[in-house]
C-alpha cells in the first residue's frame, strides 16, 4: 500500500483538458530560470517529440542552447559521435527503462541539428551502473558543470522533476538539489490521461492554476512519492497529454485525521479498453501498427503481434474462462517493479487489456 501525503485535499478529481491547446515554448516554460527540468514517463513517445519539436523551435531562433539527458556518463564519448554523425545513435547504450524508438528518433533529431551548425550541446548526465552513488546527486554534479549563459534543458523521470517534496540529503530530487544551489531551476511535469490514441491533445497548465493541483498531485503518487506536498511549490507547471473525448475521473478516500490528509488506499489509475467482439478492419490493424510501433497493446492483436509490441514475454500467464491473461511488469524510476500492462486473450486475439501506469 501507498501513502501519499497532501497538504488539504478531500477527494481527486481530474479535470478534462481543453483540446487544442498549445504548449508553451521553452522561453515561455524556463524564463529568466538558467534550467528547465521537464520530467516524464518512461516510454511515452510524446515526451521526446515535445522535447525534440521544442529544441527545433528555440535553435531555429538562433539561441544556443544545452540539453542532458538520463545517458549514462560514460557513454559521452559515444553520444559526441552520434550527434557528429561518426556512428549511428544507436551505438548509444541507453538504460531498458529509458529507451524507446521515439527516444532514439529525438536524438537522431538532435543530430541533424548540431550537423546543421546550430549551437546545440547534448549531455550524458546519469550515473554509470559501475558508479555506486546517488543519482540525483550525479546528475546534479554534470548539471552544475553544464552551467552558464546557455539555457539547460534536462529531460528526466517527473519524480526527479520535483523541486520541493520535502527530502533533504541523500534523498533529495535532482531539481530540488539544483534549486538548493546556486542554479536557478524552473520545473514542468508531465502526465498523461487514460485511453489509447495516436495523437494526444495537450495542455500546459500553470501550478497557479486551480486545475494544475490535482493532476500534479495524482503525477506524484503514481511516483510513490512521499511526504508533505504543496503543488505550487512542487513544479512551476504541469503538461496534460490527452485522448480527445477520453474523460478522466477517479476518486481517491482519505483519512482526514491528521495533519495532512493522507491517501490510505491508493487504487492505481488503470485505462481500460475492453471488446468482446473482435474485428481485424483497417482501423483495427492501423491502431495495432501503432501499438508495434510505439510499446503499447490494442484490441485485436494477436499474441506474436502483442509480444513484438510489448518487447518481453509476459512476466505472468494465467487462465481465464475461454482464453489467457498476460501480465507485463514496468519498473519505474526507483527502481520499483510493478504491474504495467495486463492483456486478455480470447482466440488468441486481445479482447481486453489494462493500462496500469
Amino acid at each position: 500500500m501507498r501513502r501519499v501525503l497532501f497538504s488539504s485535499f478531500a477527494a481527486l478529481t481530474f479535470l478534462a483538458v481543453a483540446a487544442g491547446a498549445e504548449t508553451p515554448s521553452i522561453p515561455a516554460l524556463i524564463g529568466s530560470k538558467q534550467v528547465l527540468v521537464v520530467g516524464e514517463s518512461y516510454g511515452r513517445p510524446e515526451s521526446a517529440r515535445f522535447v525534440s519539436d521544442s529544441v527545433s523551435a528555440y535553435l531555429k531562433g538562433g539561441g544556443c542552447l544545452k540539453v542532458g539527458l538520463e545517458i549514462p556518463s560514460d557513454q559521452q564519448d559515444v553520444l559526441d559521435s552520434a550527434m557528429k554523425g561518426e556512428v549511428p545513435v544507436s551505438d548509444i547504450k541507453i538504460n531498458d527503462i529509458i529507451d524507446s524508438p521515439s527516444y532514439r528518433e529525438m536524438l537522431t533529431s538532435f543530430s541533424g541539428q548540431i550537423k546543421a551548425g546550430r549551437c546545440l550541446s547534448v549531455r550524458a548526465i546519469d550515473v554509470p551502473s559501475s558508479v555506486p552513488v546517488s543519482r540525483d546527486g550525479w546528475m546534479e554534479k554534470r548539471t552544475a558543470e553544464m552551467a552558464g549563459d546557455t539555457p539547460i534543458i534536462l529531460l528526466v523521470g517527473n519524480t526527479r522533476a520535483v523541486k520541493e517534496s520535502g527530502h533533504s540529503g541523500e534523498d533529495a530530487l535532482l531539481a530540488e538539489r539544483l534549486s538548493d544551489s546556486s542554479v536557478t531551476v524552473a520545473s514542468t511535469l508531465q502526465y498523461w490521461g487514460p485511453g489509447q490514441c495516436s495523437d494526444r491533445t495537450s495542455e500546459y497548465i500553470a501550478a497557479s492554476d486551480s486545475r494544475a493541483g490535482d493532476y500534479i498531485k495524482e503525477t506524484l503518487s503514481v511516483s510513490d512519492e512521499e511526504g508533505q506536498v504543496d503543488t505550487s511549490l512542487a513544479a512551476d507547471g504541469i503538461i496534460v497529454w490527452k485522448c480527445e473525448g477520453v474523460e478522466e475521473s477517479e476518486t481517491l478516500a482519505v483519512d482526514e485525521g491528521k495533519g495532512g490528509l493522507t491517501v490510505e488506499d491508493e487504487q492505481a489509475t488503470v485505462t481500460e479498453e475492453n471488446s468482446e467482439t473482435v474485428v481485424r478492419d483497417e482501423k483495427a490493424l492501423k491502431r495495432i501498427r501503432w501499438g508495434i510501433k510505439n510499446i503499447y497493446p490494442a484490441i485485436g492483436m494477436t499474441k506474436d503481434e502483442a509480444l513484438e509490441a510489448m518487447r518481453k514475454e509476459p512476466d505472468k500467464i494465467a487462465n481465464i474462462t475461454g482464453g489467457e491473461r498476460w501480465t507485463f511488469e514496468c519498473m519505474d524510476e526507483n527502481g520499483t517493479t510493478h504491474d504495467c500492462f495486463v492483456l486478455d486473450f480470447k482466440n488468441d486475439l486481445v479482447f481486453r487489456f489494462r493500462d496500469l501506469q
